[in-house]
């Protein structure tokens, strides 16, 4: 038995999801269980850390991933964005790393990078 408090909703249910049954109690709603059950079998998470830039007045740039990855590619993920550097201006959602470690997620900006006026 795991316990967790779902963070799909406002409702902050108290879950207890039973691994061996695979039933989950406390949900008020049926996405709690649909959480409980992907954080016992498969959790995943949307990363949002910054990369590096060359780009003058910008020593960083925010990115996120567009999507959750598995849990247990944050370590690897983490290693790539020390290893980027941006190095011109770029528009918020552009992709820095495409398909990041072979998943579906690409690491995007999050905001933009306005251009130096001359």
């Amino acid at each position: 038995m795991r316990e967790f408090t779902c963070i799909v909703c406002p409702n902050g249910c108290s879950l207890v999801y039973d691994e061996v049954k695979r039933v989950c109690t406390g949900n008020r709603c049926p996405r709690g269980a649909k959480y409980a059950e992907a954080e016992c079998v498969n959790p995943t998470r949307t990363v949002c850390s910054s990369v590096r830039t060359t780009v003058k007045g910008y020593p960083v740039i925010s990115v996120r991933t567009s999507v959750e990855i598995p849990k247990k590619l944050i370590p690897d993920l983490m290693k790539e964005i020390n290893k980027a550097v941006v190095t011109e201006p770029l528009p918020i959602d552009s992709v820095v790393i495409p398909h990041v470690l072979g998943t579906k997620a690409d690491l995007i900006t999050t905001s933009p990078m306005l251009k130096e006026e001359k």
